[in-house]
C-alpha cells in the first residue's frame, strides 16, 4: 500500500470508468459484505477479545484523528444544500472520533503479531489515501467519499457497539447523517452525470480502503490463531 498524493485520484480516468454512481460503488463492496466483519460480529461464534482490541486500535488510528475524511470534503464545496449535510457530518463525527479512543482505552493492549512493524505503516498509508481524496479537486469525488464513510460507517459502528457491549462501556447511538438522507442528497447531485460519476468514483476508493483495511486485520487475525496453535 503506497501513499496516495493529495490530488492522484483527480488524474484517474476522469469521466469514464465504473462504477458511475454511489449505489454501484457500494454493490462493488461494503464492510458489511467482508468476510473479517462477519466473523466479528458473529454471535453464534464470539470473537477473541484480542480481535476485537485489535479493531478499536486500528479503527482509532484509520479515523481517529482530526481532522479526517469528512472534515477535509467540507472544505470542498461551497453549496449550501451539501454544506448543510456536511455540517451534520462532521459534528456527529466528533463524537465517533471520541467513541474510538475510548473504546482503544477500554479494549486494552493490542498482541504482538507477525509483520507488526509494517501494520502501523500500513494503516498510516490507508488514511494518507483518505485525506487525499477527501481534497480532490474533481467536483464530487469528495462528497462521493464522504457519502460512502458514513454509510459504510453504520457497519462499523456495529464492530464498535460490539466492542463496547464486550468491555462494559456505554455506547451513545451514533448520530451522522442518516442513510435515507445521505442517499437521496446523492441523488440528487447525481442528476449531473458527471458529478455523479465522480460520486461514485470517490465513493469506490473510499470503499476499497476499508476493504484493504479488514483485509489487513484478517490476516492479523489468522496469525494469531496460527501463533498460538488455534
Amino acid at each position: 500500500m503506497s501513499f496516495v498524493q493529495p490530488g492522484a485520484f483527480d488524474r484517474a480516468q476522469p469521466d469514464a470508468a465504473p462504477p458511475r454512481s454511489l449505489d454501484a460503488a457500494l454493490a462493488q463492496g461494503t464492510s458489511a459484505a467482508h468476510g473479517f466483519v462477519r466473523v466479528l460480529l458473529d454471535k453464534a461464534s464470539p470473537v477473541r477479545a484480542i480481535d476485537l482490541a485489535d479493531a478499536a486500535h486500528y479503527l482509532c488510528l484509520l479515523h481517529g484523528r482530526y481532522p479526517g475524511l469528512i472534515d477535509y470534503a467540507a472544505t470542498r464545496t461551497a453549496d449550501p444544500h451539501i454544506g448543510k449535510w456536511l455540517a451534520h457530518a462532521c459534528e456527529a463525527f466528533v463524537g465517533e472520533r471520541a467513541l474510538l479512543t475510548r473504546l482503544t482505552v477500554a479494549a486494552g493492549p493490542i498482541t504482538s503479531t507477525p509483520g507488526q512493524d509494517r501494520c502501523t505503516p500500513a494503516i498510516i498509508n490507508l488514511r494518507g489515501a483518505l485525506n487525499a481524496l477527501s481534497q480532490s479537486d474533481r467536483q464530487g469525488c469528495a462528497i462521493g467519499a464522504a457519502f460512502a464513510l458514513v454509510l459504510d460507517w453504520i457497519t462499523v459502528r456495529e464492530v464498535l457497539d460490539l466492542i463496547g457491549a464486550r468491555t462494559g462501556l456505554d455506547v451513545r447511538p451514533s448520530s451522522l447523517p442518516s442513510s435515507a438522507d445521505t442517499r437521496q442528497l446523492a441523488a440528487e447531485l447525481s442528476t449531473d452525470r458527471m458529478i455523479g460519476r465522480a460520486i461514485g468514483f470517490g465513493a469506490s476508493q473510499m470503499l476499497q480502503q476499508h476493504r484493504q483495511f479488514w483485509d489487513m486485520l484478517g490476516e492479523r487475525a489468522e496469525l494469531r490463531r496460527a501463533q498460538d496453535g488455534i
